[in-house]
């Protein structure tokens, strides 16, 4: 699928947006991101525009190094194109690599009936139980709490946090970002127990139904490549990739 590379930057832009950092240094465009090392995302650089100055990897790494995080980038489409073989030859792996996807908020609604026996709640703030259930439901351990308590404070409005119910039982969660008509999806989660039952649909159903509900016309979400269950819900859904991109790591 042949995609207009502006849409591109601005999926690029609005799901760096979505998953605000405890710390952002800016040199011009680039986005120098920290958060207790909590999630890639949120503690790499957001390397959009061209080269910022000569001695950018020095600062940059100095910038991590101060916070005693290990220096990354993401590498995508707004990248400079010869950043990727620049930290390549200076010791920079690649690490997961994801597809950024896209469908129509109608598309979605229409190809995923409303399941009766699942319930669920929306929030506007993911409060300490939400989090809690979230790093249960990742296995994540608890000490990460304060890292995502912030990003998921600092999200703009409007956001949502979805609990998904089966009796009375927590088995799944997602969050919902709506900016300039597009609803950005994350932390779509559910209890391995009750997987293949449908949940995951559900989740993405009635945040899409949400956000739309706030003017959202078209969502985005990003998947590690490599993720094939997501992958074959996300196309049964609607969903196409329009670019892919990837962090790169100081070894």
């Amino acid at each position: 699928m042949k995609t207009d590379s502006q849409l591109v930057l601005l999926l690029e832009e609005l799901g760096a947006n979505a998953w605000p950092s405890y710390i952002q240094q800016t040199i011009r465009t680039w986005r120098l991101r920290a958060s207790f090392g909590v999630t890639k995302r949120a503690n790499s650089v957001y390397a959009a525009g061209p080269f910022p100055d000569e001695n950018w990897l020095a600062l940059v790494e100095e910038f991590y190094q101060r916070r005693s995080i290990v220096p990354a980038f993401q590498v995508g489409s707004a990248s400079p194109p010869e950043l990727d073989s620049i930290l390549e030859a200076n010791g920079y792996r690649i690490e997961y690599p994801c597809f950024l996807m896209m469908a129509l908020c109608s598309e979605i609604i229409n190809r995923v009936r409303d399941e009766q026996r699942f319930t669920c709640t929306l929030a506007e703030e993911a409060d300490d139980e939400w989090i809690r259930d979230f790093l249960i439901l990742e296995d994540y351990p608890q000490e990460q709490h304060r890292g995502y308590s912030h990003i998921f404070s600092a999200i703009g409005p409007s956001k949502a946090f979805l609990r998904l119910y089966e009796n009375d039982e927590v088995i799944g969660l997602g969050t919902a970002v709506v900016e300039r008509s597009w609803s950005g999806l994350s932390n779509i989660i559910v209890s391995p127990r009750h997987r293949q039952k449908g949940a995951a649909a559900q989740i993405i159903r009635r945040l899409t139904r949400w956000a739309a509900g706030r003017g959202a016309e078209r969502t985005y979400l990003q998947v590690l490549t490599d993720n094939e269950p997501a992958l074959a819900l996300y196309d049964k859904l609607g969903f196409t990739a329009v670019s892919q991109y990837h962090y790169r790591t100081l070894e």
